[in-house]
């Protein structure tokens, strides 16, 4: 008898459209933060491998079976040797283990840092975009000499971390000196809150049980001002749960602070949001 063939690619059935679709959408968001911090693809790649390692290695080990890198390797598609060597990394340095910082990120940093584009007070002198040195063109070629040194000034100057004066010399501006706002807080939250909503939401459309509470109200064709409206409203009741909750959930702290069972940790989030109609705010942009 002869055996059946092993099935070929072609064969292996994909992941389901639907989600496929579903995840496009999520990532158009994630997407734009990535551009605007300068959290360039290559930086992203490196970043997935080590995640895909890291949550096939605690979500998908199989029961009584060593986790092999033949097997992480199997379910993330992530290359053998890469699996050894991000399994090999204590956990700091697996946080670390990305790609170099975006190029603009580099020509900022050595603009700053680099005596040779500083004055006689330590500070960055304003450059020519080219010609006698120091010049933009001098200090972007010592980055990088696979992208235009215009291509480079060109995202500076739309970001406005650089501007340009009256004389045509170029000036770091005040936000490339000092952070906007407070970006270590924000980034926290940023992805404290969205991995939180992320896992709730995977938890439910994977089967999980109990579902997590995940809800939204949509509603359209409404103006600038009855949107203000919605805002200033949801804010507070939203405001006035979060404050009951908390109180609720510091009295049953005060009151577990005694038990001996697990502890486990509880998260809720509000958010809103709104666009104009049509399809660019139906893909969360």
């Amino acid at each position: 008898m002869v055996p059946d063939a092993p099935p070929s690619p072609d064969d292996t059935p994909g992941p389901p459209p639907a989600v496929v679709v579903a995840v496009k959408r999520v990532l158009r968001p994630v997407a734009q933060v990535l551009i605007h911090f300068g959290i360039t693809f290559p930086t992203l790649s490196a970043l997935l491998k080590g995640v895909y390692v890291e949550v096939a290695e605690a979500a998908f080990a199989l029961p009584d079976r060593p986790m092999t890198d033949s097997r992480v390797s199997l379910l993330t598609g992530v290359h053998r040797k890469d699996v050894r060597s991000l399994r090999g990394l204590p956990e700091p340095a697996r946080e670390a283990a990305a790609a170099p910082p975006s190029l603009p990120a580099q020509v900022l940093a050595r603009w700053l840092g680099d005596p040779a584009f500083h004055g006689a007070d330590g500070e960055p002198l304003p450059l020519p975009r080219a010609g006698a040195e120091p010049s933009f063109e001098s200090l972007a070629a010592g980055i990088s000499k696979d992208i235009r040194p215009r291509a480079l000034l060109d995202e500076l100057l739309r970001s406005g971390l650089v501007r340009e004066r009256e004389d045509g010399r170029l000036d770091l501006s005040a936000r490339a000196h000092l952070p906007h706002g407070d970006p270590d807080r924000l980034a926290y939250y940023y992805g404290r809150n969205l991995a939180d909503h992320a896992a709730a939401a995977g938890h439910n459309l994977m089967g999980g049980t109990p579902p997590f509470l995940e809800r939204a109200m949509f509603h359209d064709g409404l103006t600038a001002a009855s949107v203000a409206a919605l805002r200033a409203e949801a804010e507070r009741q939203s405001m006035e749960m979060l404050v009951r909750l908390n109180r609720l959930a510091a009295e049953l702290s005060g009151r577990d602070a005694v038990s001996v069972e697990p502890k486990h940790r509880f998260t809720l989030g509000l958010y809103g949001y709104d666009a104009p109609d049509g399809p660019t705010a139906d893909e969360g942009r």
